[in-house]
């Protein structure tokens, strides 16, 4: 197996059927077992949601590391490098050793999904570095989701909105109830006030689960990141780190500092990133732009075929132009296939979409990418000093 690089690996599990989903956790909990459940070595704490996840991922995890504690971060989908998703205290997992937990992970059990392979990846990664207390973002839903492990210290449940509506259901009810089946008796549940219309679903799992309800409002303390709404996310992440016990002063440091890139992102002084790729992403994102000084605006946008992007164009701010584009994966929506009447132009690759729209920009305008996690994906790749090349799509 030494023969095995970790090149070689990326370029599998680039083959893998990324853009396929096989729900239900039988797989990823009978691999767990074939490991000696490593799983059960960890203080697990699984972040549910729909908007809002990676950011109180982040931010639990930097106050958490400002406490002295070592915390295992997993999170999904990644901008441009797939060793993202697993970091202890900030730090990426090494192409060494993404490659060591690769083949440890296909020793037992060999035909898992590609995210359940790289969940696994990351408990035993987790194990092995010691961590003191593991977050686990969810890739889609709570009860059937690869990190819906058998046991769990606490949950943190952000704000739940329409997504995913042909998999977890096609109300707000419905998804709420999936995403509280990640839910372990006796833990707490940090729930976001912006939840407060479905609270007699989650109070009834809460009851069920002998578990402890944790309401959470906005936070009080600055945050690093970008976005009014940030506050509602730091609220979740406040209220967890005080159940751990957390003082106030090492929380506030570390709101002050959580990095959490493509997120309100100002990666030029006029171009705006942001991972929005939902309509309740979008509106917030739209709320953020009217906030902002600038004289036109220049919209470069892309949506994965799966999304509503229907919704999300009527709910995209007032704009002076419009570049659909395309990611480079799989489930993009074509340009082809933009929706029939939506005046805007059509640049297939998303470098080209972005300079087309400076060419359109004058120094006081505004330029924002939006709509898909991939698109900023590439967007950010395209402007590192040295691409990535290794990225999963």
């Amino acid at each position: 197996m030494d023969t095995v690089t970790y090149e070689s690996i990326v370029k599998y599990m680039n083959s893998m059927e990324f853009s396929g989903m096989k729900l239900g956790i039988e797989r990823i909990r009978e691999a767990l077992k074939l490991h000696g459940s490593p799983e059960s070595r960890l203080k697990v704490i699984n972040v549910v949601g729909t908007n809002g996840k990676g950011s109180v991922t982040a931010m639990l995890a930097s106050i958490l590391g400002k406490a002295g504690y070592r915390v295992g971060m997993f999170t999904s989908p990644h901008l441009v490098d797939v060793r993202e998703r697993i970091q202890v205290n900030g730090d990426m997992i090494s192409k060494d050793e993404f490659r060591e937990m690769f083949l440890e992970a296909k020793s037992k059990m060999p035909e898992l999904t590609f995210f359940e392979l790289v969940t696994l990846m990351a408990v035993l990664y987790f194990v092995k570095q010691k961590v003191d207390y593991a977050i686990f973002e969810a890739g889609l839903g709570g009860t059937y989701d690869a990190t819906n492990f058998q046991t769990g210290m606490m949950t943190l449940v952000t704000r739940v909105a329409l997504d995913h509506t042909h998999i977890l259901g096609d109300t707000v009810e419905k998804i709420t109830l999936d995403k509280m089946g990640v839910v372990k008796e006796g833990q707490p549940v940090v729930v976001t006030h912006a939840n407060n219309s479905v609270l007699p679903i989650i109070e009834d799992v809460v009851v069920e689960k002998k578990a402890k309800l944790v309401l959470a409002e906005d936070s009080e303390f600055d945050v690093s990141l970008e976005g009014e709404f940030q506050k509602e996310n730091a609220g979740v992440a406040v209220k967890a780190a005080r159940e751990i016990g957390v003082g106030e002063d090492v929380i506030k440091d570390g709101l002050a500092s959580v990095k959490w890139p493509g997120r309100l992102e100002f990666v030029e002084k006029n171009v705006l990133l942001d991972c929005a790729h939902n309509p309740s992403g979008m509106k917030a994102l739209s709320e953020y732009v009217s906030g902002l000084d600038y004289e036109k605006l220049y919209l470069v946008f892309g949506v994965s075929k799966n999304k509503d992007y229907q919704d999300m164009i009527k709910l995209l701010p007032p704009h002076a132009g419009l570049i659909f584009t395309q990611s480079t994966v799989s489930r993009r929506l074509p340009v082809e296939e933009v929706p029939e009447g939506l005046e805007c132009e059509k640049v297939r690759d998303p470098v080209e979409a972005l300079e087309r729209a400076k060419s359109l920009a004058g120094p006081d305008d505004l330029i924002v990418v939006c709509g898909s996690i991939f698109l900023i994906g590439d967007v950010k790749a395209a402007l590192m000093p040295e691409p990535v090349q290794d990225q999963v799509a």
